[in-house]
This record gives structure tokens, sequence and C-alpha cells, in this order.
């Protein structure tokens, strides 16, 4: 027999819950039972204990416990399951700017406003601009600037140990990330929203851990919480990770040009997977000590690494069998959400990717883009790749035309797409027909999801090899998904307690590529692609882009489809941007002033004045040669 907790596990109810009910009830019946036995024969009470399981049974899979019953348990006192989520109005997510931010402390001790010492610099060269294989500069608002490795970053120990340089040393080891982001928001905290909070040491206050033993509800509401106007920039990496001179640069640059220098609106968290650590982390302050030793994390970001295992998230999401990052990549994602929700949204990033040019504003230009974009057709948009030079007008606006021709003024996601086990979370539309919306519904929201590179439609993509791996959803590979790798996203607190949600009492689960715009799209929230600059490795290549643009979005599918007509696209190696190939890591040997080829020499570099130029671009992925450790230049 399947048993109390085999048969919720069946019906979609978390045995937590089921083990809670029962104990309420005894505890309520208990009272009562000798009456209850002087008037009932033995047979009597089997008789009714048999229609009452049935019955139970019954309304079990009627309903399949939805979220319009999770409020009668809140009543009978089952604690972690509160009424059910409530739908957004558009109001929630379209939030006033804050106020010009107070200068904050940098690593040198002096606020940056006035330390040249602790700046990247950027410069205007008056050559051409390489043109974008993909995306353009115009298209989310990035200046056309250059940099050399040095000026870039000088400000962050690159070329520290050389004669010639020329600004004044950091000892490294003796900086604390976390005290300075936090003075910074302290410094600033009355631009905020009274619900933002600064970063606590995650040593100090230990906030992750088992469920079991778990000291908030199982389960939280976005409308629970108020905004904070406050984002995490998440960096993952694993426990024995060797981090090079050139992963430095780029940490300390990444928490300068974001938290520091927006006055704490964003605050970068380390992320660190234990990786089959032997030791229970969790178990007490000692011991998350003792594994973040064990991490080998540099003393300069100890204060803002949080550690997590697979144990824990098993702990979490006992009904889903995988949990590795190729497939389960949001899991930790979504438990920092539901651990901190301090913050408004979650940039999920790769130690492997670099920004040439300086972090925040490259950020900030991709959030201030999807808060402009209208609702309707941002996924056809994302489906499509945004090629100047095969519109008969380069600017962003013709793109955006040709993509509504071929949708015929319609758009598939206006508001929620549907499947029966989520109630959607989104607000409802304005009009219940997308042709009679003039773009404007969403404009001025923030997106619940910013992805950063290309969608498809994952029912009719056949050679997406996690196609088939799928679970707690009725229509099986038949609910409509869309998938955009690589996993560098921007998601909103929201979007992930619903992901959480559902996998915690659903098992809900589909791979990690498909998890934030899928959850987005069936619960109505706002996603956006802004379709920033990628390069590709051949200059001017106009079969490799012919095999991209598939038609473009004057052919688009016009059957009730979405999408180009042919799915499928080439390999992404040789681009800037993606998630795989060997191409970044050679424009950024080459940009640093290692040995490479003539032949080889990554066209969107320039040499002028005797130093090498690269312009304002997001690369990824940057994997280091076999053999040698890249990045180790002094």
């Amino acid at each position: 027999m399947l048993g109390w907790k085999g048969l919720s596990r069946r019906a979609g109810i978390d045995p937590i819950v089921v083990e809670k009910l029962g104990t309420v009830a005894a505890h309520r019946l208990a009272p009562a039972w000798p009456r209850i036995r002087r008037c009932a024969s033995a047979r009597q009470t089997i008789v009714l204990l048999v229609l009452g399981f049935v019955s139970w049974f019954v309304f079990v899979q009627l309903s399949i416990f939805s979220s319009a019953w999770t409020a009668p348990l809140a009543f009978i006192g089952v604690p972690g399951y509160g009424p059910a989520p409530k739908r957004m109005t558009s109001a929630y997510n379209t939030l006033p700017p804050l106020a010009a931010p107070i200068p904050c402390y940098g690593a040198r001790g002096k606020l940056l406003s006035d330390s040249y010492d602790d700046r990247m610099e950027e410069t205007s060269l008056n050559i051409p601009y390489p043109t974008t294989f993909t995306g353009s500069y115009e298209a989310v608002g990035l200046d056309m600037t250059w940099t050399t490795a040095e000026d870039r970053y000088a400000a962050y120990g690159y070329g520290e140990k050389r004669e010639s340089y020329n600004r004044t040393k950091v000892q490294w080891d003796k900086v604390d990330w976390g005290a300075l982001q936090n003075e910074c928001f302290e410094r600033n905290e009355q631009r905020f929203p009274s619900a933002a909070k600064k970063f606590d040491d995650p040593l100090e206050t230990l906030r992750l851990g088992f469920r079991n033993r778990t000291r908030i509800p199982v389960v939280r509401h976005w409308h629970e919480f108020n905004q904070t106007q406050r984002t995490a920039l998440v960096v993952r990496c694993w426990r024995g990770y060797n981090f090079q001179p050139e992963d430095m640069y780029y940490l300390r640059s990444l928490i300068t040009e974001t938290s520091l220098h927006s006055g704490g609106e964003y605050q970068v968290i380390l992320l660190v997977d234990m990786r089959e650590s032997p030791e229970n982390i969790f178990a007490s302050k000692a011991a998350y000590e003792k594994g973040l030793h064990a991490a080998g994390i540099p003393p300069e970001l100890r204060s803002i690494a949080v550690l997590w295992d697979e144990h824990l998230l098993q702990s979490w999401y006992r009904d889903i069998d995988e949990h590795r990052t190729m497939w389960q990549v949001y899991q930790p994602m979504q438990l920092l959400a539901l651990h901190y929700p301090e913050f408004d949204h979650f940039w999920q990033l790769e130690l492997d990717m670099r920004f040439t040019g300086h972090t925040g504003h490259y950020l900030t230009a991709l959030s201030t883009t999807a808060r402009s974009e209208p609702r309707k057709q941002a996924l056809e948009r994302s489906l499509f790749p945004y090629m100047p030079s095969r519109l008969p007008s380069p600017s962003p606006l013709a793109f955006f035309s040709a993509v509504n021709a071929t949708s015929l003024g319609s758009s598939l996601a206006w508001g929620p797409i549907p499947i029966p086990e989520l109630p959607p979370i989104g607000p409802v539309p304005p009009v219940p027909d997308p042709r009679a919306d003039p773009f404007s519904w969403g404009v001025g929201e923030d997106a619940d999801v910013i992805v950063t590179s290309f969608c498809a439609n994952a029912s009719a993509a056949d050679s997406w090899v996690f196609r088939d791996w799928i679970g707690g959803l009725r229509a099986g590979v038949a609910t409509p998904r869309f998938f955009c790798p690589p996993a560098v996203t921007r998601t909103s607190r929201a979007l992930m307690l619903v992901a959480h949600e559902a996998q915690v009492r659903r098992a809900v689960r589909v791979p990690s590529e498909a998890t934030p715009v899928s959850f987005a799209l069936w619960h109505g929230l706002k996603m956006s692609f802004p379709q920033g600059p990628v390069f590709f490795r051949r200059e001017g290549d106009e079969e490799f882009e012919e095999a991209w643009w598939r038609g473009g979005p004057e052919k688009g599918r016009k059957d009730g489809g979405v999408g180009p007509v042919v799915v499928e696209h080439p390999s992404g190696d040789g681009l800037s941007f993606w998630w795989g190939g060997d191409w970044p890591r050679r424009i950024f040997d080459a940009w640093q002033g290692e040995e490479e080829r003539e032949e080889e020499w990554p066209w969107v570099l320039r040499r002028e004045g005797g130093r090498v130029w690269a312009p304002n671009m997001m690369v990824h992925p940057m994997k280091r040669r076999e053999g040698e450790p890249a990045g180790s230049r002094p």
C-alpha cells in the first residue's frame, strides 16, 4: 500500500502538510473520542473510517490541492502555507526612480568620486566601431567606447607588480568587500524604501538550512513583501575553485562598478557549491566556518560567500530526483529569494564572463531597456535574432515592426499562457485582445525575467537535448515551454518564489535554461530580451549570418505558431557571447597582450598608439585552455 505519504505525493500534496493535518485532527478529536466510541460499534467505526478515507482521496484527486485550497490550511493552523497568492497589478513593478547616489568608499579607503586610482577608464576613439553580428548598441543604449586591459583593470590590481604601475597599491587580503558594500548601503539607506536592508554576513546569520529546521515558512508569496529597489548580483563558483588573478580583477570590478558606484542598488554575492562536501555545513556556525575555509574562498570575499550543497536542495525539493546544475541551476537561486527577500531581483552571473566596459553601466542599460519594453510580443521578439545588416533599416524600430508584421499585430503571451497546475499571479491584461493594445501595456514595468540570449520553442526544437525532461505537469512534453541558454539572467523575487512553490508542492520541473522564462510565461509575468551587441569570429560571414537569420521576422510563422520557420539554428561557436566556444577566450587573451597568431587575431580588437583596444561588450564563456591557467598575467 502507498500509505498517507505516498498518496499525498501522488496527489501533489506536501507530505509534511498531511502529517500536520493528521496531528491537528488527532489533537482536536482526542477529547471527543470517548463519546464517539460510546455511540458507535466497532463495525460502524470501520465503515466511517473507510468512507472518510475514500472521501478524502476523491477530494484530493479532483482538486489536486490547487492554491485555491490552501486558505483552509492557514485556518486550521498548518504553518508554512498561507492564503493563495494574489494577482499582481501592473503598478507593483512600476516604481519611481531613486535619488542620485551618495558617493561610497572604495578598496583604497577613499571616496570613489574623489579617487582616480579606483577608476577604470573608457575612451572614445576616432576609429570605426566593429559591426555587430546580432544586437546593437542603440538597442540597449550602450556607449560605443574603447578600453585597454590596463585602463580597464589597473584599479583592481592588474599590472600592480610592474614598475610602471602608477596607482596606490592595495593589500587585497585586508579588504572586506562585504563590509564595504554594507557601509555604502548605510550611507544611502534613506534613498531606498523602508523594506530595504543591508546584506548580513552569511557566517553570522546562517539563514540557509535544511527544510526540517527552517525558521521561515516553507512557502512565501510575492505579496508578503514590499519592494526594496535592490538587486543581488549572484556569482556562482564551487568548492576548490582555483581563483586566478583575472578572476579577482573581475570580481573587484563587479563590486565596485555596481554596488559601490550605485550607492547600494546592487549587492554582489558569491554563491558557493560545496560539491560533495562530507560535512554538514549547516549544523553550526563552526561547521559553516570550517566549510568556508575548505572551499578556498579568498579572504576578501568571505563575508559575501553563501554556501550550499546538494543535500540542501534534496531537503527542500525532496520529490525531485535531479539537482545537478545542468538540470536545476535555479534551485539555489530560489532558496536565496526565499531566505533573502530584501532583494527585488537576482542576477545570475558566471565567473567565466567579462565586461570589457563599465559593468554597472552595462547591467543598468539592460534593465532600463527591459523596463521600457512593452509586454506585447516580448516573447516573439526574443525568438528572432536582431541582425541590423539584414533589415531594410538597421534601427531597432525596423526589427520591432518586422516582428509585429509577422505576428499580425497579436501576441501569444498576452497575460499567462495557462497550464492547469499553476494559478497565475501576473496582472490581468488591460484589454482582452492584444491587437487592441498600442504597445503600451508593460512600458515602465520592471521585467520579472531578463534573458541575455535567444529563446526557442521547446515543443518544436527536436534537437534540444533536454526536450523530454519534464515532470509534475499533466500535459508532459506537450506543455508549452521556452528555453533561453545560457542561464545568465535576471529574475524577480516573485518569479523565484512561484518556481520554488511549484517545485516544493508539485515537483514541477523543467531544465535549467527553460525554468525562468517558462514560469514567467505560465504566470503572466513580464519577460524581456534586450539584444545587446554580439560579434562573430569571422567578419561579414554571409553564409553564417543566413544560417542564423532563418528567414528573419518577415518570413516567420503565421499559422498560429511563433518564431522562425526553421527552429534549429547552427552552433554558436565563434560568438562573443554564448554558452560554449573558445572565441571569447581568444579575444580576452589577445586584449591582454598574450601571444596570438596573426591569422587568428580577433578582428573586433583595434591596435592604436601601440596599445590594444576592445569595444564595450560582454563576453562568455571564458574557458581556460587545457594545461594553462589563463588570466595569470601580473
